[in-house]
């Protein structure tokens, strides 16, 4: 029994709306509009912090792939995300002994990545379709004077599709899938993935637009990752990491480029080689990781590649600790190390225009 239907029981027939019932559709207006009057904040949990520079509107909120407007309220209420998300997704499992220098590893599969050949397709359009779990960290208060914030997490499978052209006119479409498990109450995911779903169309910064023509060499690629964003050339490793993450979600590679992409972290990361593993698709390939330590927290990044071709098949992010700065895991009932980010590659390549679908 719904809270209406109770409030009209207790009216026992004197209520002059009895015969009257809401559509679900009037009453998730109602709710998104009360929630609209909230005090809210709402943050996501992505260690690898985007340094995005100035962008047209909307834009950032691409770049920084943030959760747009979803709350959590006091008692666990779903009117942002539902309970059924709170189910956290499962490492991928890996088989080999203990971790080992990674260097030469990655630069021997980086000279099998260059004998890829160009990037599948026809066109100037990038086209990405990617699939995956991120972590949304939310906070909500009830709108009091001095309210006691109300935290909570959600853990929403995507599928993603983005198109890139040369001159950085963008698109994304993002549509939320079902939970990991079975939770929350019955269906209580159903209107979520009906009314989730994003589009968004922009035109990025120039300085986030890559060249035609990206360069093959170590040195070249390091300094196109560098340059990315306005002000000056950062050449950390948080940087770098962070313009190759960009540069994958965007941008399809040939296998010269995307082996410059393996040799730049070769050279300025302390790569660990994990062993074999088996990615969210069931798809097997050679593991490498490296830990980044950006703006007070501290993160494991770990990518997963072809053994065959070099080709990216999988990310993820884990977090390891934070600085007192900020709220921390146990606030949100959450506990290190934490994976906030799986994301799995499921095809990019070049398109003749943007919405045109390979």
């Amino acid at each position: 029994m719904d809270d209406l239907t109770a409030l009209r029981n207790a009216f026992d027939g004197t209520d002059p709306a009895n015969d009257v019932r809401p559509t679900p559709e009037a009453r998730q207006r109602a709710r998104l509009h009360a929630i609209a009057k909230l005090e809210e904040h709402t943050t996501m949990a992505r260690p690898l912090w985007k340094r995005v520079p100035v962008l047209a509107a909307g834009a950032a909120t691409a770049a920084l792939a943030v959760g747009a407007g979803v709350v959590i309220l006091p008692g666990d209420d779903h009117a942002g995300i539902p309970l059924a998300y709170a189910a956290q997704p499962d490492p991928i499992e890996v088989t080999g002994g203990d971790p080992v220098d990674g260097t030469e590893p990655l630069t021997a599969l980086a000279g099998v990545t260059e004998a890829r050949g160009a990037a599948p397709g026809d066109g100037e359009v990038g086209f990405v379709a990617t699939t995956g779990t991120r972590l949304h960290q939310l906070t909500a208060n009830a709108g009091d004077d001095d309210p006691d914030e109300t935290h909570g997490y959600r853990f929403v499978p995507y599928d993603w599709t983005s198109w890139e052209d040369l001159e950085g006119n963008t698109r994304q479409d993002s549509e939320p899938k079902p939970p990991l498990e079975a939770g929350g109450e019955e269906a209580d995911h159903e209107w979520f993935l009906e009314q989730g779903s994003e589009s968004y169309e922009d035109t990025v910064h120039e300085s986030l637009v890559w060249p035609a023509e990206l360069p093959t060499d170590t040195d070249g690629m390091l300094e196109a990752l560098a340059d990315f964003g306005e002000g000056p050339a950062d050449e950390s490793l948080p940087a770098l990491a962070n313009a190759a993450d960009r540069l994958y979600e965007s941008r399809p590679l040939s296998g010269a480029e995307e082996a410059a992409v393996q040799r730049v972290f070769a050279e300025v990361a302390e790569v660990a080689y994990l062993g074999t593993a088996t990615d969210t698709l069931n798809r097997e390939g050679e593991l490498f990781a490296f830990t980044i330590e950006d703006e007070g927290r501290v993160s494991e990044v770990r990518y997963l590649y072809d053994a065959e071709d070099g080709a990216l098949l999988y990310r993820d992010v884990t977090l390891l600790e934070e600085g007192p700065e900020y709220e921390g895991a146990a606030s949100f009932g959450l506990e290190y190390p934490l994976l906030t980010e799986q994301v799995g590659f499921v095809w990019s390549g070049w398109v003749g225009e943007i919405g045109e679908r390979p």
